[in-house]
């Protein structure tokens, strides 16, 4: 894995946190990241 790949990676999951965060802001985060977990 190149450095450019880890670094598009590394920006890609942090907007995916920041929308998710954004979106479920009313909801409790430990259960969301227990359904995601349950989703793999």
């Amino acid at each position: 894995m190149t450095t450019r790949t880890r670094d598009s990676l590394a920006l890609y999951v942090i907007a995916a946190l920041a929308v998710m965060v954004t979106l479920y802001a009313d909801a409790d985060l430990g259960e969301l990241f227990f359904a995601l977990l349950a989703r793999w």
